[in-house]
């Protein structure tokens, strides 16, 4: 696996597929978000999956496994923190506009480095529906201003 997620695949409520036992699904998202504190690589679809722990199916489970399966596959991958000389503050956020089908509002994120490493990061739905991907992306770069 080289990603956590298929970037051309939009999870929703109600997908056709057969439910699944909600017990066992949020018992693996409650693993998940555990794992999120030393891989925060895996932080943008923890959160989406969670979405869905109130009516999961089999398609939102096969979204998890590819996760863990992203995650057996890159154990050796980590943060490293570096002595470095140069001690630079670096942020970064972005959105994907009107990327929940089902309320039709955006995922905004963020995450600042210092020196070598990752050291603080969110990804958040937010919360009123932007109309237009410049909106969108304002929330997300407000977001990540207020953190700083």
């Amino acid at each position: 696996m080289r990603t956590p997620m298929n970037s051309k695949e939009k999870l929703c409520k109600e997908d056709r597929t057969e439910k699944i036992d909600q017990a066992y699904f949020r018992s693996l998202i409650g693993c998940l978000m555990f794992l999120t504190a030393t891989r925060p690589d895996i932080l943008n679809v923890v959160s989406i999956l969670s979405r869905f722990m109130h009516c999961a199916s089999e398609w939102h489970l096969k979204a998890a496994k590819r996760v863990l399966r992203y995650v057996k596959g890159t154990s050796d991958f980590g943060i490293k923190y570096i002595k470095s000389k140069e001690f630079k503050l670096v942020g970064f956020s972005d959105s994907d506009w009107r990327g929940s089908i089902d309320d039709m509002k955006s995922t905004s994120g963020y995450c600042f480095t210092l020196g070598s490493g990752v050291f603080s990061w969110s990804s958040k739905k937010q919360e009123i529906v932007a109309q237009s991907t410049a909106e969108a992306e304002f929330i997300a770069a407000t977001a990540a201003v207020n953190q700083a």
